[in-house]
């Protein structure tokens, strides 16, 4: 009971600091795009709140929110009027990997991508920018997992630590874009069938392994999530062929990048 009843606390705060919270700047320059893509309408409660509180952040240059299920239509869901929100509607059921066409399409020099479960706050935003403009070769997250040798995948969040893959939140660059899609074509001229796997439930290992190095996660305070985070039907890991396809892909990117799989120095700098 105590836990709800903070979990709630933490919720009304966050929806508060949408509304009236301070803006946040960084020292420098550059601007980051953020991109959600929505299916489930249940999720969609959240949009309004989420969006009042990336655009707190003055380093936030644009935020991408793209609908991929042709029976909901997002305008009827955001509220928040702003030059720097764009509204997408895709006119065919599209699954989670098809984000990164959308960034593509926008072609961003900096991007953070964040699942619709996730509830985050301005200044995590800012600590995770900060890393990718520190460290922009690499992926960069607030969470991910670690590819045990059993084939065990092993969670991690609220540590400074190189992992195999980012999960919820994934901090990039332009390049990673592109070359996450030239490791999609790779993989389809290898399987054809591969491509379509990926974008349905195994994008988050290509995006990962795009930098010369592993990525990594940021501690930056606890990561709240929608309570149907963990609900069969909405939640890709609770799928029925998760584990299967996340193996088959892990086992593609392995064959092409086979130096990115040992970990020798999981701590982060």
């Amino acid at each position: 009971m105590i836990k709800r009843n903070l979990k709630k606390l933490v919720y009304y705060l966050w929806c508060l600091y949408g509304l009236m919270g301070p803006r946040l700047r960084l020292n420098a320059q550059e601007l980051v795009t953020v991109l959600i893509t929505y299916y489930s309408p249940a999720r969609l409660r959240h949009v309004n709140h989420l969006t009042r509180n990336l655009l707190k952040c003055e380093f936030v240059g644009k935020v991408v929110i793209s609908c991929h299920n042709p029976e909901v239509k997002i305008e009827e869901h955001v509220t928040v009027r702003d030059r720097r929100v764009t509204l997408l509607n895709q006119n065919v059921r599209r699954a989670c990997g098809y984000r990164w066409d959308v960034a593509r399409e926008f072609s961003p020099e900096y991007l953070i991508v964040i699942d619709d479960d996730i509830v985050l706050f301005p200044w995590q935003l800012n600590v995770l920018f900060e890393k990718l403009l520190r460290e922009p070769d690499l992926p960069h997250g607030l969470s991910g997992m670690i590819h045990m040798e059993d084939g065990a995948l092993q969670f991690h969040q609220r540590e400074n630590i190189e992992v195999h893959y980012l999960t919820e939140i994934y901090a990039v660059t332009k390049n990673h874009i592109e070359q996450y899609f030239e490791m999609i074509k790779t993989f389809g001229e290898q399987d054809p069938a591969l491509p379509a796997e990926i974008e349905y439930l195994g994008d988050f290992v290509v995006i990962s392994q795009t930098g010369p190095l592993h990525p990594r996660i940021h501690r930056a305070g606890r990561i709240f999530r929608d309570d149907t985070y963990n609900v069969q039907g909405m939640a890709n890991h609770k799928e029925e062929q998760f584990s299967k396809i996340v193996d088959k892909v892990a086992r593609a990117v392995k064959n092409m990048r086979p130096q990115l799989f040992d970990l020798h120095h999981r701590e982060s700098i």
